[in-house]
């Protein structure tokens, strides 16, 4: 048998020169502006700021980083970024890009935020372009050349706005400005359809292509390669997929900042972890709708106590006690838009009955129940508050409280602006809308039966957690209704979620956070992510027989690093003598997690190899942990040309090397090279080679490629299908 080969004195990567960036006029002007944060949460965003910021590539260097910040959700991750935004500026950042959600009305909120906290007192800091398009490019060229202003760009996460940016940044004039500012881009709720949704579609593939990927994500590469200085910060209360994509992704994170949530947040602990006071009202099984397994034909019980509560809450809070200017309620069924309006007629029809029944003359049996069903939500609303007033002085407030409530159903083709000030009570019915990123404002009782049948993913039910924030004012009317299924999966969350937390505080970059942590803390009630952005489940099943992974990118980079490599294995085996030097290989075993740390480092640039690359990490570090397989076999191929200089000439096809492995010998003397290989565990080929090219761009420039062997035998027992995730997201 082989002897295992380690691989000793692994170079670590040099310390990043670090930078403290300094606090200016234009971020102490901002955060002054926030007169409703305390001090020292003024203190702690800036340092937040400075800490994100101290890792992102400066002014003027043609390098580019990933990074992320991990909030909670509705903890204020905007008024974050927007600290970020001004403490750029302050030191010489000239451009942020802001990849703001993929609804419309989240650019709108977003939009609409910058403009209010940046553009004050008609302060001339800023130029905002919202989704600029090819006809703003000379204005913006102007403002680059002559104009001192940062330039804001918040655009919609959609394919199309993100190429037209992209297209304007790839104007030679504008490129060749760019490489002399700081640009940062922020994207927010970054594990929304910014991943490549279609890495589990296309694993399999032999030969992957651009065109075979998210548009999106295609389109977040094509603006990132116009951007040689950028820094991509990455906004997320849900880090699941960024950090189970790792593998250096293109959008995997390289530094985080852990950001704390300011004073009277009420989040998943305060929700679902609280012994003093119980939020939570389960929705019985039988009135949780669904079209097909529970169409329900008249509205549920659980949703009209719901609506009683929230009007009783209205008018003790808003009416009564002047507490707040407003309260809204969410209604969040499923992704149909047909259950949106069934829901949406119902409630309608419901607050014209409460109407009606109140104006009945005194003794009307009907008027008579009402009352008495009314006198339970009060009970039931009423617990947890300090001196509340007396079901009699409320009763007579009812029917002003339902003449001043509207209902909003929120979906694609109706109102995605609400005049929140207009009324005293707010009902939104809607589902995608009404998901991440999305802040209802003033939202204190949330009615949420949408469930899954099988397995939910963490990051999308958490995401739906609109009813979290800065409630402490209003809470003791906040109640949150949904399913006995729901209430155990979000509890589950909030334990995983406060113990990520912790382990990446404790580490100072995510590669750290990832030698320490190889998998997360994480129910089985929950799958972590959504299965389409990570290749897992396609892994298991497809990951057989040869790939080469053929690129032209990083030569020199990646050429030092294979050298580097090779050289450290102590000790190589000769694959036999077949009377030719290029003919001529060896090989080693080499421990899976050694590679891995070299393979992390080597470079792709095109989709079809970051995925592969992705998908062969994963697939690395699933066998070595679950399969106990922790070698890889190493093969140098014509290693002897090495000091000959004999190396093997390739010719180029469609900007890659024209295939890297030799055939079989006529006379059969030599195998071919797809023969060099072991069937019980992964090999890996080194193909050290020189290019034929004809023209000036390459010349006889030499280089290395890799190609990968996954054996039929471990790929059989690397087959294990999760059970479905059933959620209807079609809105």
């Amino acid at each position: 048998m082989t002897e295992i080969i380690s691989i000793t004195d692994i170079v670590q990567d040099p310390p990043k020169d670090y930078f403290m960036p300094s606090i200016g006029e234009r971020t102490m002007a901002f955060i002054n502006s926030q007169e409703k944060i305390d001090e020292d949460s003024k203190l702690t965003i800036i340092e937040e700021a400075q800490d994100i910021l101290s890792h992102c590539i400066l002014p003027g260097n043609q390098e580019s980083i990933t990074n992320i910040a991990v909030g909670y959700v509705q903890s204020g991750k905007t008024l974050s970024f927007t600290t970020l935004t001004a403490l750029a500026a302050d030191n010489n950042w000239r451009i942020v890009i802001y990849l703001t959600g993929t609804k419309t009305n989240l650019k709108e909120q977003t939009s609409s935020r910058l403009r209010q906290d940046l553009l004050f007192d008609e302060n001339e800091y800023y130029k905002i372009f919202t989704d600029p398009s090819i006809s703003d490019r000379n204005r913006i060229k102007n403002f680059m050349e002559i104009g001192q202003e940062v330039l804001l760009f918040p655009i919609l996460k959609h394919y199309k706005h993100i190429n037209s940016l992209a297209q304007i940044f790839e104007d030679p004039e504008i490129k060749n400005l760019v490489k002399n500012f700081g640009v940062i881009i922020i994207d927010d709720e970054a594990d929304q359809a910014s991943f490549n949704t279609f890495a589990k579609k296309n694993a399999g593939k032999e030969d992957w292509e651009d065109d075979d990927f998210s548009r999106t994500y295609s389109a977040i590469l094509r603006l990132k390669k116009t951007l040689p200085n950028h820094s991509y910060i990455q906004y997320t209360a849900t880090p699941q997929a960024a950090f189970l994509i790792d593998n250096n992704d293109i959008l995997s994170p390289k530094y985080h900042t852990v950001l704390t949530p300011g004073k009277g947040y009420t989040g998943g602990k305060y929700f679902f972890k609280n012994t003093e006071c119980n939020l939570l009202s389960i929705i019985p099984d039988e009135e949780i709708y669904h079209y097909s397994r529970n169409p329900l034909t008249e509205i549920p019980a659980s949703l009209m106590e719901a609506l009683r509560q929230f009007i009783i809450s209205v008018a003790i809070v808003v009416i009564k006690e002047k507490r707040q200017p407003f309260l809204s309620m969410m209604v969040h069924i499923d992704g149909r838009r047909d259950t949106n309006e069934i829901f949406e007629h119902w409630i309608s029809n419901n607050l014209q009955y409460y109407l009606e029944i109140l104006r009945a003359p005194q003794g009307d049996p009907g008027k008579d129940l009402y009352i008495q069903s009314l006198k339970q939500s009060f009970d039931s609303i009423t617990q947890y508050m300090e001196n509340p007033p007396s079901f009699e002085k409320v009763l007579p407030l009812i029917p002003r409280t339902i003449l001043r409530t509207q209902c909003h159903l929120v979906q694609g083709d109706s109102e995605n602006t609400i005049d929140w000030n207009a009324e005293k009570g707010h009902i939104l019915i809607g589902a995608d809308m009404l998901n991440r990123g999305f802040t209802i404002e003033k939202l204190s009782i949330s009615y949420m039966p949408r469930t899954s049948a099988g397995r939910s993913t963490a990051d999308t039910i958490e995401q739906r957690c609109r009813f979290f924030g800065y409630k402490m004012p209003y809470i003791d009317v906040c109640r949150v209704f949904l399913s006995a299924k729901s209430k155990d999966e979000y509890t589950a969350y909030v334990e995983h979620e406060e113990v990520l937390r912790s382990s990446l505080k404790q580490c100072h970059t995510l590669a750290e956070f990832s030698k320490h942590s190889i998998t997360m803390l994480l129910s089985d009630l929950l799958n972590p992510t959504r299965t389409n952005i990570l290749s897992n489940k396609l892994v298991r099943d497809k990951l057989i027989g040869w790939r080469q992974m053929l690129s032209l990118d990083c030569m020199q980079e990646n050429k030092r690093l294979c050298v580097d490599f090779l050289s450290r294995i102590e000790s190589f085996i000769p694959c036999g003598e077949y009377g030719n030097e290029i003919r001529n290989h060896r090989h080693a075993l080499v421990p899976i997690e050694e590679f891995i740390k070299f393979f992390r480092e080597f470079k792709y640039m095109d989709v079809p190899n970051i995925t592969r690359k992705i998908v062969t990490i994963q697939y690395l570090q699933y066998i070595k942990d679950f399969e106990n397989i922790g070698v890889i076999d190493v093969y140098q191929m014509a290693y002897q040309t090495e000091t000959s200089r004999n190396l093997r000439s390739r010719k180029i096809k469609g900007n890659k090397p024209n295939n890297l492995q030799a055939g079989r010998a006529d006379n059969a003397s030599y195998p071919g090279d797809k023969e060099f290989c072991s069937n019980s565990v992964v090999s890996v080929q080194f193909h050290h080679i020189i290019l034929d090219d004809p023209g000036l761009q390459y010349g006889k420039k030499d280089l290395f490629n890799l190609a990968f062997y996954y054996p039929l035998a471990i790929g059989e027992d690397f087959i294990r299908l999760d059970k479905p995730v059933e959620d209807d997201d079609s809105e």
